[in-house]
């Protein structure tokens, strides 16, 4: 009972051993695998991060120029950076928030502007 004692005492004087997450967020260390992005405005659609992907996350549309990629999904492992030729997929180190659903997100190429379109 002394030693319990001992221990309630130095944890209640002590700073808490863990920081409070919403409030304060913890730094990013080097080399820290967050998630993916592309930057659709280098992208061909050559679809060499979907065959990489060994998760199934990526899904690539050639005729309509679309990129499909479910980041639930993705597991993460830079395999699809390291297929894409272009430097499309990059991983950043910054970690997606919890949701409640497993959204997909959409990249289009952007449409060419003809001359005639212009004003």
């Amino acid at each position: 009972m002394p030693k319990m004692l001992a221990t309630v005492v130095d944890n209640l004087v002590s700073r808490p051993a863990t920081r409070p997450h919403p409030y304060q967020r913890r730094e990013a260390f080097v080399r820290a695998r967050g998630r993916i992005i592309f930057d659709i405005s280098r992208c061909v659609f050559c679809g060499a991060c979907a065959l990489r992907c060994p998760a199934g996350a990526i899904r690539v549309n050639r005729a309509e120029r679309e990129l499909v990629f479910m980041p639930f999904q993705c597991i993460v492992c830079g395999a699809c950076v390291e297929g894409c030729r272009r430097g499309c997929a990059q991983i950043i180190p910054q970690y997606h928030s919890p949701a409640y659903s497993k959204p997909e997100e959409y990249y289009r190429a952007p449409l060419p502007v003809r001359e005639d379109d212009q004003l």
